[in-house]
């Protein structure tokens, strides 16, 4: 159920929502920044809610490895909390 409602939701997110997103959690983000992980969730959403991890790889060498790791830490407690 929750997959079906993370498609529909995905085509609908904007830039603004990643930034509002992060700030209610204290992660600042760069304008460069939302928009990497804007794209990266555009092109990889599927794959990460199938928890293909490997994707990760890709947006590792784009960004701060701080926010890679708070990255990473979000995923796994949303997918253990939504996925399994």
């Amino acid at each position: 159920m929750y997959k079906e409602l993370a498609k529909k939701y995905i085509k609908r997110i904007t830039p603004q929502d990643i930034k509002n997103y992060a700030s209610s959690i204290n992660i600042t983000l760069t304008n460069q920044e939302v928009n990497i992980i804007f794209n990266f969730l555009l092109k990889y959403y599927e794959d990460l809610l199938n928890k293909n991890t490997t994707v990760f790889n890709k947006l590792k060498p784009l960004i701060r490895e701080d926010l890679y790791k708070q990255i990473i830490t979000l995923y796994e407690e949303n997918k253990n909390k939504y996925l399994n």
